[in-house]
């Protein structure tokens, strides 16, 4: 029935490697950004509008982080369910709670500190409350959010997204996955309403932030695929559809990813990940293994990495003397070396020396273990 590699640990392969592409994807489009700041005549993504481009994988990285997360709560919520019977939705919570809180408010405190410090910024802002309270996309949809937390709207997402996620496993399978469709396809259809009518406005930039269809997405085609539908696994996992959604891939990687525009890019990443989602952990039309051991072990840390590297940026960009640098390649080089090596080091050492003690802890609350690397690590998860 499962990808399980002993009787105790769900082996799920090749997790891990698809958050490394998410992650890493979402640094480098950040620093190509960033870069603007500098006045450069050279990009390493070229430009558009005189100002650098960014790395196209960077733009939908949230998407896939959205889906592959609805994925897999979904499936280990229902596994649970199927040993137990039942979902205990307060281990749930405190699961989350054990993963996401420590390295989050760490994080938001350094940061008021040093935007206060080094930016005279007012650590007392308005805007304080709704990071406290996992409601960073408010900020982000008015354009008003704090220094360094620009991209706390994602996790924001996430946690309001997991409020009321799984409370619907008190229904049966069938009426979750009706539900889940319903919602996607109202989501969907609202959100291109709303472009389409009033472009750029309120409605419609929450539309796009708040992206709980995404994560729907995720999580009925882990339904599908936990009951091995007969017509999904057949149109998902074959050699076919694999090679298309890897092309997909490749061509965000390259910067080459344009269609039409980006709602109905959302879509598109979101099929294409759900697709490589099922190959990789289903193995048998599996054409590029994501499970290997550098992609495994930042997969680890890929919640470090994302959270942590946007101040790091900030910081390498804002304070080091860089006019002093007269070549713009060695440049540009240097920055991206200096802010990608500096990001993972600071994601290692917040993964053992913070994480790892809480995610210990959340082992006790945790039912169904679940490993995206052979190694069996279930920390992570």
């Amino acid at each position: 029935m499962t990808p399980e590699a002993n009787k105790n640990v769900i082996f799920l392969p090749g997790l891990n490697g698809l958050r490394t592409l998410a992650a890493c994807g979402v640094m480098i489009s950040h620093i190509s950004i960033a870069l603007s700041k500098l006045n450069l005549k050279y990009a390493l993504f070229g430009f558009e509008n005189g100002k650098p481009r960014g790395w196209v994988l960077g733009e939908h990285g949230v998407t896939m982080f959205f889906v592959l997360s609805g994925f897999l709560i979904t499936y280990l919520l229902l596994m649970e369910k199927k040993k137990y019977q039942h979902v205990k939705i307060k281990e749930f919570y405190m699961r989350r709670m054990l993963r996401i809180w420590p390295l989050y408010y760490v994080y938001l405190l350094i940061c008021l500190l040093i935007s206060g410090f080094l930016y005279h910024a007012n650590p007392v802002n308005a805007m304080v409350p709704f990071y406290v309270f996992f409601l960073a996309n408010i900020p982000f949809i008015l354009q008003r959010a704090l220094l360094f937390l620009d991209h706390f709207w994602s996790i924001g997402v996430e946690e309001q997204f997991y409020l009321f996620w799984p409370w619907f496993f008190k229904l049966s399978e069938k009426k979750i996955a009706i539900t889940a469709a319903s919602i996607i396809v109202l989501l969907s259809v609202l959100r291109i309403i709303l472009w389409y009518i009033m472009p750029f406005s309120i409605p419609a930039l929450f539309s796009v932030v708040n992206r709980f269809d995404c994560m729907l997405f995720g999580a009925l085609g882990a339904i599908f695929y936990f009951n091995r539908e007969k017509y999904f696994m057949r149109i998902v996992d074959n050699p076919y559809m694999q090679t298309a959604a890897l092309m997909i891939l490749f061509s965000m990687v390259i910067n080459r990813f344009w269609f039409i525009n980006s709602i109905i890019e959302i879509f598109i990443v979101e099929a294409m990940t759900l697709v490589i989602i099922v190959g990789q952990i289903n193995i048998k039309h599996r054409i590029i293994n994501f499970d290997n051991r550098m992609m495994d072990y930042l997969g680890k840390l890929s919640y470090g990495i994302y959270v942590i590297h946007v101040l790091v940026l900030n910081l390498i960009i804002t304070q080091i003397p860089w006019h002093t640098i007269t070549n713009q390649v060695a440049l540009v080089a240097i920055i991206y070396l200096l802010v990608i090596s500096s990001t993972v080091f600071l994601a290692h050492l917040s993964y053992h020396f913070l994480e790892k003690p809480f995610l210990k802890l959340k082992l006790k609350f945790t039912r169904i273990k679940s490993s995206g690397t052979n190694t069996f690590d279930t920390l992570n998860k």
